[in-house]
């Protein structure tokens, strides 16, 4: 036989099936108990527990291989897949990200609808809103209540034990928070539910957002991620997976498009600038012109030099007039003078008329001076015509001298101006070219800029983003957890096991003797017979007289029978009846023992060995008290003295006797052996 079959038997002999069941049928209701307690545990567990349920939505990510665009074969693209899936994982994780989805989804304020052991979160369908502003942190994150009436409410804070009185629409504000709250068309308070709100702090909600969110990817070669989220509220969990789906798709966007956008950013403050610069040359050029009245100073300068030469003609011209006028003057203070056709082109046709006639009339004179005389009156009348009109000459003359003296003035002036403007036009111009050329250069660089910012915002209007959503968010039907049939069977299975472990405890801490067959393998000798417990009350006289058909009295004559087959060749028989404590039956089965012996004809006596404890339940009806066998060991009586007749024949009882100081020495110093053998 092999050595585990010998260790398997062993074990199994090890251990008493009988004592195993008498612990299991005499514990069935602690059993009962602890299997009832497992169970009442689950149910009160899943009864108490918030259901949890989890929306999942689906993300594809759009990997561009630009080794593979460059005809570079990769050599680990798997590995750069999962990297670039670990990043966004990451990415989504963040607190920098979660913080931007708390915001876009206000979640700062929680609404409650209390109940009597749990609370419900009601989300989106909360009848009022909190607008909140708090200078004391001490009031984030614990419960307000609210106890709302028509038009006002009471607020109580109970981890401070305060209350405030405020009504709806209107601020109420406290040296700790401001606090508005708002009524909502719908839904409407409901007079018997309790409501309370919590204004969530920054790190509690991201908390919250960690301990709840899952980014895991779902297939590496296909690029795709699962995003979920767990909560008790199952509106309150798709919102927020749509949320965060929603962010990232216009983060994620925004992150490719941030080169562009800061690009963008740059060319505008560029433009900004360059727009500011021509802004000033285009003043310069502006007030230039209406200051020298025109935009083009070489052209300026050419007809500046040719103004010049005409006014130098005109001076020219004006200061020979001039001079034939003088001429002419001068002529005029003589008698007679003349006029080339030449010299008229000088003078204005008036003056020529006027010059013309006197010349005449000084003709006619000469013509005169030869007929008559300087006295006569046609001579002289000839005479005052000239000198009229000689001095309507004159006149006509100095006048014209003096406009031509005028002239010359202005002409000598407007010179000396244009040589002046003349003299300042080369810096002028060489400032006005410096400044058309920079204008052109900043124009040229403006256009350019607005090109390329152009070519910009059209890529960016063009991008896509890096992901495709394959599955939104769904709406959860039934919760993940808690598992109610598992928790059921956790909890049947532990009542098992539990009952299993306190069977083996009692097993193992149990230390009395159940069966024949321990006191058996205890003992090593083979048992005569087993008497089972009687529990009823005491009765005067002999049990298997008065029960002779009982299980104790069968069980007794059994014993007898054994008894007949354990040293038949002995003629005389001495049982003794012993145990180690008092009260377990010893007086009961010797006298109940001697008399089934006695009934099958036999000579029995009893003898009551126990002096320090005389019994009073006595098969006699009279007993001696001052003899027995506590006087028979000191030789005071003999047996035949102390030997009492009972109720069944050949049955005879010995009693104990007074009760002596030392009854373990009398019975080793030999007279007991003595009496037994007399």
């Amino acid at each position: 036989m092999s050595p585990e079959k010998n260790i398997g038997q062993s074990s199994t002999e090890n251990i008493d099936f009988n004592k195993l069941k008498i612990i299991v049928r005499t514990n069935l209701v602690w059993i009962a108990l602890i299997i009832l307690f497992t169970n009442a545990t689950a149910y009160f567990y899943l009864r108490y527990t918030k259901d949890l349920y989890e929306s999942v939505s689906e993300i594809k990510l759009d990997v561009k291989q630009d080794a593979t665009e460059l005809g570079i074969r990769e050599i680990v693209p798997e590995r750069q897949n999962v990297n670039i899936i670990s990043a966004e994982i990451e990415t989504i994780k963040s607190k920098l990200f979660l913080s931007s989805v708390i915001d876009s989804l206000n979640l700062h304020v929680s609404y409650y609808s209390i109940g009597k052991i749990l609370n419900t979160e009601l989300h989106t369908s909360s009848p009022f809103l909190v607008q909140h502003q708090l200078t004391n942190p001490a009031y984030y994150d614990i419960p307000f209540l609210i106890e709302p009436a028509a038009s006002a409410y009471r607020l109580r804070v109970p981890a401070y034990g305060v209350a405030f009185e405020g009504e709806f629409d209107k601020p109420l504000t406290t040296r700790d928070f401001s606090l508005t709250i708002r009524k909502k068309a719908s839904p409407a308070f409901e007079p018997e539910n309790q409501y309370s709100f919590v204004i969530n702090s920054r790190q509690a909600l991201l908390d919250y957002m960690m301990n709840n969110l899952t980014v895991e990817p779902l297939n590496v070669n296909a690029n795709t991620i699962r995003v979920s989220f767990r909560d008790s509220n199952p509106i309150k969990a798709q919102d927020l997976v749509n949320g965060i789906d929603s962010l990232y798709l216009r983060y994620s966007n925004a992150q490719k498009n941030l080169a562009n956008l800061q690009k963008i950013t740059w060319l505008n403050n560029e433009l900004s600038q360059i727009e500011q610069q021509m802004g000033q040359f285009e003043d310069y050029f502006e007030t230039f012109t209406l200051k020298n009245k025109t935009s083009n100073l070489t052209e300026d300068l050419k007809r500046t030099i040719s103004l010049i030469n005409k006014i130098d003609s005109q001076r020219y011209e004006t200061s020979r007039r001039i001079t034939e006028v003088n001429r002419l003057i001068d002529a005029l203070a003589g008698n007679a003078f003349y006029l080339s056709t030449s010299q008229r082109s000088v003078f204005p046709d008036y003056i020529n008329k006027h010059i013309e006639k006197l010349q005449e009339l000084y003709l006619d004179m000469d013509k005169m001076k030869l007929s008559y005389s300087e006295s006569t009156f046609a001579f002289r009348q000839k005479e005052a015509e000239i000198e009229s009109i000689r001095k309507k000459v004159y006149t006509q003359l100095t006048e014209l001298k003096s406009e031509l003296l005028k002239r010359l003035q202005d002409l000598t002036k407007s010179k000396t101006s244009l040589e002046n403007e003349f003299a300042g036009m080369p810096d002028k111009n060489t400032q006005f070219s410096k400044k058309a050329r920079y204008y052109k250069l900043y124009e040229e660089l403006y256009l350019t800029l607005m090109q390329r910012k152009s070519e910009f915002e059209i890529a960016k209007a063009g991008s896509t983003p890096d992901f495709k959503i394959l599955s939104t968010a769904d709406f959860p039907q039934k919760p993940i957890a808690p598992q109610r049939l598992l928790i059921h069977a956790i909890g049947f299975v532990a009542g098992i096991v539990l009952s299993f472990v306190f069977v083996g405890l009692l097993y193992l801490a149990n230390d009395k003797i159940t069966n024949v067959y321990e006191v058996e393998r205890a003992a090593g000798v083979p048992m005569l017979g087993v008497v089972p417990a009687f529990r009823g009350p005491a009765e005067p006289g002999v049990f298997i007289v008065n029960h002779p058909k009982s299980m104790v009295s069968e069980a007794i004559r059994t014993l007898r029978t054994n008894l007949d087959f354990f040293s038949p060749a002995s003629a005389k028989k001495i049982i003794a009846i012993s145990s180690t404590v008092s009260g377990e039956g010893k007086s009961f089965l010797a006298m109940n023992l001697g008399g089934i012996v006695a009934l099958s004809r036999k000579k029995v006596v009893l003898l009551d060995l126990d002096m320090r404890k005389p019994k009073a339940n006595l098969p006699v009806n009279d007993s001696d008290q001052s003899k027995g066998v506590s006087t028979i060991l000191i030789k005071k009586n003999s047996w035949q003295e102390c030997l009492l007749n009972t109720t069944i024949d050949n049955f005879d009882f010995i009693p104990s006797g007074p009760h002596p100081p030392n009854p373990s020495e009398l019975l080793l110093n030999g007279e007991f052996t003595a009496m037994l053998e007399g």
